[in-house]
């Protein structure tokens, strides 16, 4: 009779142990791969412990304008399998039949532990960043402002990721909602983002730029100058509001030509301020006389070199009687071992009369012919212009 009574705590206790555990376990066969087995099994896993929260709904009773009583049943999405990936356990089965088999088994409350773990850590990166914008505004750091801001809206969009993900495991309290200060935060920031004023000033020696906000001239806030969409020169403003580019360096890559002068800054928060880009004309002194151009070398990249060096200053056609500026190109290359690349080494000779200059060229293209069209553009114009602009267009 002691050993029946034995045997039976034993089987009711069974029941009450695997409920303490919360586990979830879920057996599936494929004939196709042990991969597809797998993921089967955590399919329907997911579909058992979404299966468990419906079932587990409660009821919620609301009163309308009229004072009528009604009942409806909050609802719940599927719980994805990536879910489960962090928390799950994949146990590999006999194959039998040819069939692979795969059983997943998951801890509800050691996954909700984990997901909790995580809120927490998120709350608290949550707070510091806070802290960080408000310094930042005192400083008037709109750079750092405006990076921690990005990092805010995702810290905010994953803790509400992860606050869903517990809710397929357990009822979400009040307490574990974020409160969020982005709201204000950025309205703040795109009052004083409306404020600030970029002026340019361009003189021999350099292009000046200044910036001003509510408060007067603001530091160490960021400039790039762009020219035909590419970055050229960025810097950040002194004390005084201002940040100087040497004009030499402005005009590396075209004598004359024109930048775009904007904050180097998330594009989404230049755009809601409104804050307008600035764009600048600079003209080179030195003029090149017109030349009539002959090229030894592929038809593409001679069409290339001709438009560099029309960019460059100097005004180059294929008339005749003109003075002549010839070019002699000549190029090897080796591709990577997927023949998808190939870089190209170049050697570009360039005579006007008695004067002659020599640049090596390197070039990165899908083929030969664009990675030769990339190395002439790494041609210095500057230089190219300095030394066939002439006064004179006698050789």
């Amino acid at each position: 009779m002691k050993k029946m009574m034995q045997f039976l705590t034993a089987v009711m206790l069974a029941p009450a142990m695997a409920l303490a555990a919360n586990m979830v376990t879920y057996t599936a066969t494929s004939k196709v791969s042990q991969k597809d087995a797998d993921k089967k099994a955590m399919e329907g896993a997911a579909m058992q412990i979404s299966s468990s929260v419906k079932a587990s709904m409660e009821t919620v009773k609301t009163e309308d304008k009229n004072g009528n009583v009604q009942s409806t049943y909050s609802s719940k999405k599927t719980v994805e399998s990536n879910v489960l990936l962090k928390g799950a356990k994949i146990t590999v089965g006999p194959k039998k039949n040819g069939e692979y088999t795969s059983t997943v088994s998951v801890d509800l409350d050691q996954l909700s532990s984990a997901i909790i773990v995580d809120l927490q850590q998120m709350k608290k990166q949550a707070k510091s960043l806070d802290s960080l914008i408000r310094d930042c505004m005192l400083d008037r750091d709109y750079r750092r402002m405006t990076m921690n801001m990005s990092q805010l809206e995702k810290l905010t969009d994953a803790y509400s990721d992860r606050l869903n993900d517990l809710s397929y495991f357990q009822t979400v309290s009040q307490d574990m909602i974020l409160e969020s200060t982005l709201a204000e935060l950025s309205d703040f920031l795109m009052e004083s983002m409306q404020t600030v004023s970029i002026k340019t000033n361009l003189t021999d020696k350099a292009l000046v730029v200044t910036v001003n906000d509510f408060a007067g001239p603001i530091e160490y806030f960021p400039i790039t100058l762009t020219q035909d969409r590419k970055d050229l020169l960025t810097d950040k403003t002194n004390v005084d509001g201002k940040v100087v580019f040497p004009l030499k360096d402005v005009m590396k890559n075209k004598p004359s030509g024109e930048v775009v002068v904007h904050p180097d800054m998330n594009f989404k928060f230049v755009r809601q301020s409104a804050l307008a880009n600035k764009t600048v004309s600079y003209q080179s002194e030195k003029q090149g006389c017109k030349y009539n151009f002959s090229c030894l070398g592929e038809i593409a990249e001679c069409g290339a070199v001709q438009k560099f060096l029309d960019d460059a200053g100097l005004n180059v056609s294929s008339e005749y009687g003109l003075p002549e500026l010839d070019a002699v190109l000549t190029f090897s290359d080796k591709p990577n071992s997927a023949k998808t690349l190939y870089t190209s080494r170049g050697t570009i000779a360039i005579r006007y009369g008695s004067t002659e200059m020599v640049e090596q060229v390197q070039g990165v293209g899908k083929d030969p012919e664009s990675a030769h069209i990339q190395a002439v553009k790494k041609l210095p114009a500057t230089k190219i212009l300095n030394t066939f602009a002439t006064k004179g267009c006698t050789k």
